[in-house]
């Protein structure tokens, strides 16, 4: 089984949120107060919710919201899943994970609950905690009062003057947090300045700005100390020179408007028909263009690309390694990391490291033997080229040495053919070298007895190493046969692993993972999603940002069986109800599938639930898009492949459903094959009790209808709420789709309906879905309808079964007599 997350889990790519309850009690007493507060001074302070604006004295508190006129955008209160941190932020409304787009108090949060957001009767806007303190306001941008704040469609939030309605006094479009929206009029001086985390709004140590020297018309990426590490690409009159793609763009718009070498702006606008975009600098501090495009984003472009040239990504003395995949940042020798939770959870490097022991530079002689700093020479490192350094020539080592130790803001130096390079202050985008030969060896600060106790570590490392180069001569020769042994023993495995994955006669479609690769990507499979007969499934982020599911096989030869069938059958079919299958992995007798993450998990987590204080209700419209949905994936195996598939575990925790509850099915371990010349297929019992058609039983070779026949089942579950074994039903404690049949016999087709949502279903809808149950879940197969019966049903496209109906529930008719 794949799962995937309910609505409300983490995004990190796009700040994914959610809203907490919050103490209701103590907003009240904020309203008495500031209601008797403002009666005092002569005011009404209101409290909205809903519409597009705000006037003088209305405010915004807890879940109330504004929208824009076309629903595409809502402002008010939001925490990052997880914290207890509050803020005043504009997302998009028609997206179940919340797209965070501007913030307001970025650095100054509300702790435990929402608080206020007010549109003073002095014309500003500010954010305040319950206890009326101002934690944000827009006075410190805003020149002139305003007289009511709207958002617009395009996401902009206004205020208008209060001289003249039609002036825009301020706007959130002139303040941007991390993103880029379309028709933003991005000016020379303003900034995108990254989030600190995936999960905190605060502003992170990256940001994007249009080159501040005149006449420059490039974008660059710069690191807070101003140190560039990207460049666009200066615009040619149509598009950024090094970006690829943009002037042959039939849904992309773009201008650049220069009016003098210190006055320009970059837009661009979107086609309606192409949906949702935004530019953004995310927390990794990388530059990316996203897309909604299939009920999820995704990222068209992004820059850099290669992991390790987001410079200072690692923070102060964090050591970036591009060979290294497993393990890309490190704290240097000596250093440890600044925030080891932060550090742990692979988001928060920026934080970086700093020394075991502070240094103490205190001055030394000539001889520079005086001293309790020293230095550790490491020579596997280089600094980039773009940190502040100072060319000195000096003759020796030694006053290189001294030189360094006598100014306490150098931390490292090298020396090299009598030339000394000194480096000040922190030390940002160290990298190890491809190799540790050549080049010059760098020397960092370090306190003495840190310093002292490194090098002498390294000096017994030295020294094994000397024993060692004496041993080896002696047993060089059994080590070389030894050596030529192992290598034909690993060519032969390594040939018969390649032979292991060609016989899988794998889609070229699919992309081949390695186990490293995905342990990175699943955080070393920290993150469970569920836990299948043969296997679990993960999730996990790939390099590109997209967000996918690892079901990792476990066990023996029933595993085995169940990778074949999964890259056999969904690997070679594509249709919008099915799992899309991306890739898999084999080596050794590891066996993982790489799958399309579903945001909404399966249809069985939903269905289970008894009250709505468990959770999301689904409605009638959202039950009956997914009944249809599955039973065109089937429609689909049964009738439109090349070779017919039979699916045979076909029940809710089979399928899938995405951000906007559109299903999908899944797993197909248990898949079987048939070809076209052949209507059934001899297999042992597979499949889920209580789903399980007759026929299973009888050994005899089965066909399609095994699928409808549990397709029926889920069907009535997912029409009643309960599942298929359920002995609650009160009228009866007899068999749950006996009771069902009664039920419609009685013409009391609505009976069947969860009553949670009985009063909002449509009658004729749930008419078509009961007919369709009972047919499907006959004993006899051949009175069963086939998929595509059951899709012109559903559709209201055919009411020529109608007799077989009739027949089905005379028969039922009879089992309940």
């Amino acid at each position: 089984m794949i799962v995937g997350e309910s609505s409300s889990g983490s995004f990190q790519s796009l700040g994914r949120v959610q809203l907490d309850e919050f103490d209701t009690d103590k907003i009240r007493k904020m309203e008495r107060s500031l209601s008797e507060e403002n009666l005092r001074k002569g005011s009404c302070n209101l409290f909205v919710d809903g519409g597009d604006s705000l006037s003088l004295g209305a405010s915004l508190r807890g879940k109330q919201t504004i929208t824009s006129k076309n629903g595409t955008f809502a402002l008010g209160f939001f925490n990052p899943n997880g914290t207890n941190n509050w803020y005043i932020g504009i997302w998009y409304t028609q997206i179940p994970d919340k797209t965070i787009v501007w913030v307001a108090n970025r650095e100054t949060p509300i702790t435990d609950m929402p608080g206020v957001f007010t549109l003073s009767s002095t014309g500003y806007l500010t954010v305040s905690d319950l206890q009326g303190k101002v934690m944000w306001s827009s006075n410190k941008t805003q020149q002139t009062k305003a007289s009511r704040a709207s958002i617009l469609d395009n996401g902009n939030f206004v205020l208008l003057g209060a001289q003249n309605i039609s002036e825009i006094v301020w706007e959130s479009f002139a303040n941007p947090t991390d993103t880029v929206l379309p028709t933003v009029k991005f000016w020379k001086g303003l900034k995108v300045n990254s989030w600190k985390s995936s999960m905190d709004p605060a502003p992170g140590p990256f940001f994007a700005q249009i080159n501040p020297s005149p006449g420059k018309t490039d974008v660059l990426l710069q690191y807070k100390n101003g140190v560039s590490y990207y460049s666009t690409g200066e615009w040619n009159g149509s598009y950024f020179a090094t970006l690829p793609g943009s002037p042959a763009s039939s849904i992309v718009k773009e201008e650049f408007k220069v009016f003098s070498s210190t006055r320009m702006y970059y837009s661009f606008k979107v086609a309606p028909q192409a949906g949702m975009m935004m530019v953004r600098v995310n927390w990794k501090g990388e530059l990316s263009v996203y897309h909604w495009i299939n009920n999820g984003w995704n990222v068209n472009w992004y820059q850099p690309q290669l992991r390790g040239s987001v410079y200072g990504m690692f923070g102060t003395y964090g050591v970036c390694s591009t060979q290294e995949i497993s393990q890309p940042c490190r704290c240097a020798e000596g250093f440890h990391p600044r925030d080891a939770t932060a550090w742990r959870s692979q988001e928060w490097w920026s934080s970086g490291c700093v020394r075991r022991t502070p240094l103490q530079c205190f001055a030394i002689n000539g001889s520079g033997s005086d001293t309790t700093d020293g230095f550790l020479q490491i020579s596997n490192y280089t600094l980039s080229d773009q940190e502040a350094i100072q060319n000195t020539p000096e003759s020796t080592l030694l006053v290189c040495k001294t030189a360094c130790l006598n100014n306490c803001s150098c931390t490292a130096f090298a020396f090299a053919d009598s030339n000394c390079k000194l480096w000040f202050g922190d030390l940002l985008s160290m990298r190890t070298k491809a190799t540790s030969s050549g080049g010059q060896p760098l020397f960092i600060r370090l306190a003495a007895s840190d310093a002292s106790q490194l090098s002498a570590h390294a000096g017994r490392s030295s020294s094994r190493v000397l024993v060692l180069s004496i041993s080896i001569p002696l047993g060089v020769a059994i080590l070389g046969i030894l050596f030529i042994g192992a290598w034909l023993f690993i060519q032969r495995r390594r040939k018969r692993l390649l032979q292991n994955v060609e016989k899988y006669d794998t889609p070229t479609s699919l992309t081949t993972f390695t186990y490293k690769e995905l342990k990175i990507a699943s955080n070393n499979f920290a993150h469970k999603l569920g836990k299948g007969a043969f296997g679990s499934v993960f999730k996990a982020t790939l390099r590109d940002n997209t967000l996918v599911a690892v079901k990792r096989l476990e066990g023996s030869a029933q595993a085995e069986k169940q990778f074949r069938a999964e890259i056999s059958t969904i690997g070679n079919i594509h249709h919008v109800n099915l799992v899309g299958l991306l890739g898999f992995c084999v080596e050794g007798s590891k066996r993982m599938l790489v799958y399309e993450y579903m945001q909404n998990g399966s249809l069985n987590s939903f269905l289970c639930r008894r009250s709505k204080e468990e959770g999301k209700v689904l409605d009638w419209n959202t039950r009956f898009r997914i009944a249809l949905g599955t039973a065109r994936g089937l429609l689909y195996l049964h009738e439109e492949c090349r070779d017919r598939i039979i699916h045979c575990d076909i029940k809710p925790e089979n399928i899938l459903l995405d951000t906007d509850f559109y299903p999908k099915v899944a797993d197909f371990g248990l898949a079987k094959l048939v070809g076209r010349d052949f209507s059934r297929v001899l297999t042992t019992t597979r499949g889920t009790r209580g789903y399980l058609a007759p026929e299973w039983l009888t050994g005899l070779p089965i066909t399609v209808k095994v699928d409808v026949y549990s397709f029926g089942m889920t069907l009535l579950e997912i029409i009643s709420g309960r599942r298929n074994s359920d002995l609650s039903v009160q009228e009866s404690q007899c068999y749950f789709p006996t009771w069902a049949a009664a039920q419609i016999l009685k013409g009391n087709t609505m009976g069947l309906v969860d009553e949670r949502i009985a009063d909002m279903a449509d009658v004729e809808e749930v008419r078509r879905a009961a007919m369709v149950s009972i047919l499907c879940i006959q004993k006899d197969e051949n009175g069963r309808p086939s998929m595509a019966q059951v899709v012109r049903i559903l559709e209201g496209k055919s009411e020529g079964d109608v007799e077989q109906y009739e027949r089905s529930l005379q028969r039922w008719s009879m089992i309940i007599q």
